[in-house]
């Protein structure tokens, strides 16, 4: 797509707030939130169903210039695009992250896994300028088998597209999820250690125990410090700081 084309588009919008960011490494930080509506997933512990569907009660549909006067409005650069999954392929919302970071916004995007990153052929048909100065990083899941979501997960792809600046993400809800991520790490752990990207674990609220995931970080430490990995507990602040059923926050 094109900037000019997209400039005209209307973007399915669930929720536009500020507050901190709850997990990964950006936790604990002010960002200003943008959830985009629809997934083409449907993960068995998702905390956010209500954004699903593109249409419905209290969805936006904006203008991109009206996204960022509002994202304006809160004095904050560092924006986290969410969903939903706001990299879907055919759909208009795929670009505003690239957007948002051309007007200068830190976008951080997360990501479920299933749809792929951004490539040079990409920017440089949207027309972004100085591709080079975006501050733009991804927060990459991949879907462990309790998601039963595991079979849309894009690895080489992907993976190679990451810097030291973006991370992975393993929600786990059982040992089983925990062995999946570990046998996923040694099989590319050469193009993960080249990229420098962060590894997170984050257990499935209310099903793993964190002490599950310290247990297996220790044990795995040999492997992860020979292969330079940063791997990582991450735990969903929000949800201990708020109830955690709690939007908006």
């Amino acid at each position: 797509m094109k900037l000019q084309d997209f400039e005209q588009r209307r973007i399915p919008i669930i929720e536009i707030f500020n507050s901190v960011s709850g997990e990964g490494i950006s936790a604990g930080s002010v960002v200003t939130f943008v959830r985009a509506a629809g997934c083409n997933l449907r993960c068995n512990y998702c905390d956010t169903k209500y954004s699903y569907n593109e249409l419905g009660n209290g969805i936006q549909v904006l203008k991109p210039d009206g996204i960022v006067n509002i994202l304006e409005s809160y004095n904050c650069k560092n924006v986290l695009c969410t969903g939903g999954e706001p990299l879907e392929l055919n759909k208009a919302k795929r670009y505003l992250p690239l957007y948002l970071a051309s007007k200068g916004f830190k976008v951080r995007i997360e990501t479920n896994g299933s749809c792929p990153l951004y490539s040079k052929t990409e920017l440089n048909d949207f027309a972004v300028d100085n591709i080079s100065f975006l501050t733009l990083n991804y927060a990459l899941d991949v879907k462990c088998p309790d998601s039963g979501m595991s079979n849309y997960n894009i690895y080489n792809e992907n993976f190679e597209l990451l810097g030291p600046e973006d991370e992975i993400k393993f929600i786990v809800g059982t040992r089983r999820d925990l062995k999946f991520a570990f046998e996923t790490i040694k099989e590319y752990s050469n193009i993960l250690s080249k990229t420098g990207v962060t590894i997170n674990f984050l257990p499935v609220f209310g099903k793993l125990e964190a002490i599950e995931i310290v247990n297996m970080l220790k044990e795995n430490n040999a492997y992860f410090e020979k292969y330079g990995l940063n791997v990582r507990l991450s735990l969903q602040i929000h949800k201990f700081i708020w109830p955690p059923e709690a939007r908006g926050v």
